[in-house]
């Protein structure tokens, strides 16, 4: 039976997931990320109409967060649980991130950081983000990002590779 998580239950489900107690309690309020990591409402609003997706059927949901008609949640069937983001309209997988919390994580700031490239973003703001979602691999993670034109482009051309690149380097894929 496909079953939404309550919004009482949500935070005590995510953390007994593993996510970083400072993620939780931000998602939503960092002006950083405002339009990245909005609070999971729409997901409670628009969960209840899309529960027909196969996706979802027989799973139960407990929503992270949404950005626009993206969510990203945790499904379970009872034998396995894992982070999905999805779009609405599309009863489809977008990215599968297993139960590796710490990958949507470095996702997020990787976004963060592409999406101030032209600002050149200082080392010190992006640690700021990072420790507003409990990313403690920000200083590395920067380093890994923080390229030279030529090679952020020769690297942006391959994107799901480099992501990988940088997720083993951090350790957090194996």
């Amino acid at each position: 039976m496909t079953q939404i998580i309550s919004k009482e239950n949500r935070i005590d489900e995510l953390l007994n997931f593993g996510f970083p107690k400072e993620f939780i309690e931000n998602i939503g309020n960092i002006p950083e990320l405002a339009y990245r990591v909005q609070d999971a409402e729409g997901a409670y609003f628009y969960l209840p109409t899309i529960l027909n997706y196969t996706i979802l059927n027989g799973k139960r949901i407990i929503p992270i967060y949404g950005s626009g008609e993206s969510f990203w949640t945790i499904i379970d069937d009872n034998e396995s649980q894992k982070i999905i983001k999805f779009e609405l309209e599309c009863d489809q997988i977008y990215i599968d991130y297993g139960n590796n919390w710490e990958l949507l994580l470095m996702d997020i700031m990787i976004e963060y950081f592409d999406d101030h490239i032209d600002d050149e973003i200082s080392i010190e703001k992006f640690q700021l983000v990072a420790n507003k979602i409990g990313f403690s691999k920000a200083e590395a993670l920067f380093k890994l990002r923080n390229l030279s034109i030529d090679e952020y482009n020769e690297k942006y051309e391959d994107m799901e590779l480099w992501r990988n690149e940088i997720a083993q380097e951090l350790k957090i894929l194996n």
